[in-house]
């Protein structure tokens, strides 16, 4: 890594503008064309001479045109040009572009004590720079991933050739993509063939930052019942994305498999009934539950106040048009009203809703990325009677039996242990 860093910071200082300037400033885009949706590592440095006030640049301004985060640690490093050894101050940030065309940086803008140090005034911007953006290729109706690495996987809680039945197993799909955040991944369709009952449970958003770039992850538990013995064929799961790196597009497979199930187990003998508590126990018991209520109590008013706040500001947000900062404020919404589930994307986040609020979450969707104009107070007219309390509840989820519930939350439980 300290190798690597070194042979940069070499091909910096070479391509400075002037030997013995007191400070230089820098930016690039890699790759310098890329895709809608597709990451982006932008490098903003400044080098600056001994003797030099300190100094910083400010954040990229790319407005709604792109998604920016700031992506790993500031790095700091020394290089000797021309006798004079410069400080360099780099900082990464990822990028997503959000539609087609040339999305131009602006000249990094510097910051602090250099900035008013009147001796050394001079250029306080860098040069500005231009990325190109490609518009998303024709991927026949699937989602859109562009990416540099596509891996699909699965494990079970138990062994899926010595099933038994009416004994659920659950099935751990997981989605690994080199290029995308986890929040923007798409779903796998599983459906149940027959024989089987199916529940899926809520799925599992992670986000890594390597120095390579991001890594998401989108992780599916699904429960899986079988009702009889015998052999019961699971489709094959495939999941279409373009590799940047080739400008190909490939497809992540995982292939069908058979599940061999077993006669069910005969019941076991009914447990013995258990002995009266003491009134001692009943007491602790009750203290118990005072208090768990009253965490529940506090913290279903601190999500409350949260969802509310969310809400007030993407009222605001749709007012004057702001599309970004009404995505924003979406996903905190979501992320309140969901128990701090990570936000999914726009389409998936309508599940459930009518098909006016879906429409305007598709345009909101089109506005992000595509372009568009978008039309704020006809997106809150649609999407406001969801984002009250009682209508959190009504995104609708599979229902369960009793029994199969409770043997789900056993299953799910020995999902934990290593996979055979």
């Amino acid at each position: 890594m300290r190798a690597a860093l070194g042979v940069l910071l070499l091909a910096f200082a070479l391509g400075a503008r002037a030997a013995g300037a007191p400070y230089f400033i820098e930016s690039e885009f890699q790759p310098a064309r890329a895709y809608v949706g597709e990451e982006v590592t932008l490098r903003l440095r400044l080098l600056r001479a001994p003797g030099v006030p300190y100094g910083v640049l400010r954040p990229p301004r790319l407005g709604d045109a792109a998604e920016v985060m700031p992506f790993g640690p500031l790095r700091t490093a020394t290089v000797r040009r021309a006798g004079v050894d410069y400080e360099v101050r780099e900082r990464a940030y990822l990028v997503v572009p959000r539609r087609a065309g040339e999305l131009v940086l602006p000249g990094p803008e510097l910051d602090g004590p250099l900035l008013r140090a009147r001796q050394y005034r001079g250029a306080v911007r860098g040069a500005p720079r231009v990325l190109e953006v490609r518009s998303p290729r024709d991927t026949a109706g699937e989602a859109w991933l562009p990416a540099r690495r596509v891996t699909l996987e699965e494990s079970w809680s138990r062994d899926p050739d010595a099933l038994t039945a009416g004994a659920p197993v659950v099935r751990t799909l997981t989605l690994r993509v080199a290029g995308v955040s986890g929040d923007r991944l798409p779903r796998l369709e599983m459906a149940a063939p027959p024989g089987v009952r199916a529940h899926h449970e809520p799925d599992d958003f992670r986000s890594r930052y390597l120095d390579g770039g991001v890594e998401g992850r989108r992780v599916q538990r699904v429960v899986l019942m079988p009702l009889e013995e015998g052999e019961i064929g699971l489709a094959a799961l495939g999941i279409a994305w373009w590799d940047v790196a080739v400008d190909a597009p490939r497809t992540a497979t995982l292939p069908g498999r058979v599940l061999r199930v077993g006669a069910a187990l005969a019941p076991a003998a009914p447990p013995l009934a258990p002995a009266p508590a003491s009134p001692l126990h009943l007491l602790r018991a009750f203290a118990f539950a005072l208090l768990a209520l009253g965490a529940l109590a506090l913290w279903a008013h601190l999500r409350g106040q949260l969802r509310r706040e969310a809400r007030q500001r993407l009222r605001a947000a749709c007012r004057r048009g702001d599309a970004a900062a009404a995505h924003e404020a979406l996903k905190d919404w979501w992320q309140a009203a969901m128990r701090n589930e990570p936000a999914p994307r726009l389409l998936r986040m309508g599940e459930g809703w009518d098909a006016l609020a879906r429409a305007q979450l598709a345009a909101l969707d089109a506005a992000l990325y595509g372009g568009r104009a978008w039309e704020g107070r006809a997106f809150w007219r649609a999407v406001r009677p969801w984002l009250r309390a009682k209508a959190v509840r009504a995104v609708p989820k599979p229902a369960l039996p009793t029994l199969f519930r409770l043997q789900a939350r056993y299953a799910a439980s020995a999902a934990a242990s290593p996979p055979r």
